[in-house]
């Protein structure tokens, strides 16, 4: 076969998915878009919303789960038809919704994280990406990435409050509220809203590891069915994040094809990729 990594990432995502009920969910940026050097010009590649929207009429839930917005994930996917999760699970923007459904008790810590960005120290090339409910801080427009994120860091070591915590992404600073969910309790969640029995997960960062351990400990139980895909982009991927997967996609592009022939397999069209 011409793509080992596509060939080994379908036969486990197909036998996730005969489960059923089952679902997907994946993540957005290095997954289902390119990383850019500017996050607000990230887009999803041609075909991937239409391919999870086909998958969505078939399983029985498809998620994008992202530490964007839920509302600037649906602008980058660019379709309203799925269901969204934004701000590593904080946010869920249904299907056709026009606003997203948060946490009503959020007062306090989103007051601390505002006030934490406003005296957060000013570096050159850095850059502050505020989703009301969480933050992210990107480097990698930094003239050392390294050297700012860690200053950074440690700032904000000194300086933050008990009701936020900060996670460390791929040239990113991630800050989030205590205690309030992540892309694993949202894992956790869609499977008990939907009784699923399978699930594909598919991320690329750090920020996914959390669904990738709620998916291996739903496994652990035996009550799920779980393939979990890392996806590498234009750089290894993590290797936390590649020892927690079962196989390891090269490229947001074999995400897309990923997903267009498991759509195919639910419309009942032949395969067509070499040596299925």
């Amino acid at each position: 076969m011409d793509r080992p990594d596509l060939g080994r990432a379908l036969t486990l995502a197909r036998a996730a998915l005969a489960a059923a009920p089952a679902g997907l969910l994946t993540d957005l940026d290095g997954t289902l878009a390119p990383i850019v050097r500017d996050p607000a010009a990230a887009r999803a590649l041609p075909g991937a919303g239409e391919a999870l929207a086909k998958l969505a009429s078939g399983l029985a839930v498809v998620a994008v789960v992202s530490g964007r917005a839920a509302s600037d994930a649906r602008r980058i996917l660019g379709r309203e038809d799925v269901l969204v999760i934004g701000n590593h699970g904080l946010e869920w923007l249904e299907p056709g919704a026009a606003e997203a459904s948060t946490p009503t008790d959020l007062g306090a810590p989103g007051a601390d994280l505002h006030a934490v960005l406003a005296a957060l120290p000013a570096s050159p090339g850095v850059t502050v990406e505020d989703k009301r409910l969480s933050a992210t801080i990107h480097v990698r427009n930094a003239p050392d990435p390294g050297a700012a994120g860690e200053a950074l860091e440690a700032w904000l070591g000194a300086n933050l409050p008990a009701s936020l915590v900060l996670r460390r992404g791929r040239m990113s600073l991630e800050l989030r509220p205590a205690g309030a969910g992540d892309k694993g309790t949202a894992l956790t969640a869609l499977v008990e809203r939907h009784g699923l029995r399978g699930v594909v997960l598919l991320g690329d960062d750090v920020t996914d590891l959390d669904m990738f351990r709620a998916a291996i400990a739903l496994r652990s139980e035996g009550g799920v069915r779980a393939a979990i895909l890392a996806v590498a982009g234009e750089r290894e991927v993590p290797p936390e994040v590649a020892a927690s997967a079962d196989a390891v996609l090269q490229s947001p592009r074999a995400v897309v094809d990923l997903l267009r022939a498991l759509a195919r397999d639910l419309s009942g069209a032949p395969r067509s990729w070499p040596g299925r």
